[in-house]
């Protein structure tokens, strides 16, 4: 069952205390998106290893139009967020997740452990496909906070979707790929399971180890666009090509590394279709979200995401190129559309799509 309504602090990042230096924190590269849209090689080959490595980075906002959108409009569907958030618990599982990957998702509907133990993050998908179109032509209802801010939602959507789809062309171009391979199963016009997701993470309630907002997992789509201003998030400290899933934990020796918030920057990381649609040169890292360390810990933690994933009707196999080896692989979702793989993924982490 859903948890009772909470007492909501505001969204101010201009208050909040700075990232603790004592923590184990990990090193990601810092690329810079002007120098992408610039054409810029060696940037470009930043982006490549560092997709074929951790499969994270950070992507440097300053300096460009695109930038400017989704740092600043980050912040402002943050605060529209706050007030879907502040909305009574039974108003906002008016809009809940059923049979949709968009809506609303209460906080304690997934299972992070063997032992049962409930996350604690509420969050709310904003479908891209309905911010993009008439209100006329919108495949479902949505709360007035959010249709109020549906030309900021549009603006940023198609912000976060070129970023995506630029770091596609540098990526396909790397790996001897026709661009249009991957471009096709990612307009921005189909339908497809992209979206915003507006997450809020409630304060540490205590000083011991923390409990687990998002649970240990690798993003089922393509590109994922993060925007936060608190810590929380963390990613295992080997790659997710040998840390994989074994009952909600990796499954090789490692530790759980701090991702830091760093101003000015979206943190990038591939999801699974990346992976699959290049039979693994790339790489998905896997992570998990807490409550934030120190006194970080004391505010809400908000994060906004833009999920770039395939067309619904995309069918996920490999690519062919010359830098994605051929060989077979064991595979049960052969032939699987990307609506129907998407909603297995997210099954499989504890998501659930009631009616």
């Amino acid at each position: 069952m859903p948890h009772k309504e909470e007492a909501y602090t505001e969204f101010t990042p201009e208050l909040y205390p700075p990232f603790p230096s004592d923590v184990p924190t990990v090193s990601l590269e810092t690329i810079t998106l002007s120098k992408l849209f610039n054409g810029d090689d060696v940037e470009q080959d930043r982006v490549f290893e560092a997709c074929v490595g951790r499969g994270f980075f950070y992507l440097e906002l300053d300096g460009c139009t695109t930038g400017d959108t989704i740092r600043r409009g980050a912040e402002q569907i943050a605060l529209a967020g706050e007030r879907v958030f502040q909305m009574p618990l039974a108003e906002k599982m008016d809009y809940k997740m059923a049979k949709s990957l968009f809506g609303y998702k209460w906080a304690g509907s997934t299972v992070t452990d063997e032992a049962g133990t409930r996350d604690t993050a509420e969050f709310f998908n904003v479908g891209k496909n309905d911010m993009i179109v008439p209100n006329d032509r919108m495949s479902r209802p949505w709360p007035p906070a959010i249709l109020d801010a549906k030309p900021l939602f549009a603006d940023y959507i198609k912000s976060a979707h070129s970023v995506g789809m630029m770091i596609m062309t540098i990526l396909a171009k790397r790996l001897g790929i026709d661009p249009s391979e991957l471009m096709n199963r990612h307009r921005i016009e189909e339908p497809s399971g992209d979206h915003v997701r507006i997450t809020r993470g409630p304060p540490r309630e205590t000083d011991e180890m923390p409990e687990v907002q998002t649970p240990s997992h690798t993003d089922f789509g393509t590109i994922t666009i993060l925007m936060n201003w608190l810590g929380g998030l963390q990613v295992w400290s080997e790659s997710a090509r040998k840390a994989r899933l074994s009952n909600g934990q990796p499954d090789v020796p490692g530790e759980w590394l701090w991702v830091k918030p760093k101003r000015g920057c979206a943190i990038i990381n591939l999801g699974d279709a990346a992976v699959r649609f290049t039979n693994g040169v790339l790489c998905s890292g896997r992570h998990r979200v807490i409550p934030s360390p120190g006194s970080q810990g004391r505010y809400p933690r908000y994060s906004i995401v833009y999920f770039v994933r395939p067309e619904d009707k995309c069918v996920m196999k490999t690519i062919k190129g010359k830098g994605i080896p051929d060989e077979a692989k064991e595979d049960e979702d052969e032939g699987l559309t990307a609506h129907e793989w998407i909603f297995r993924q997210s099954a499989a982490l504890g998501n659930r799509f009631d009616n």
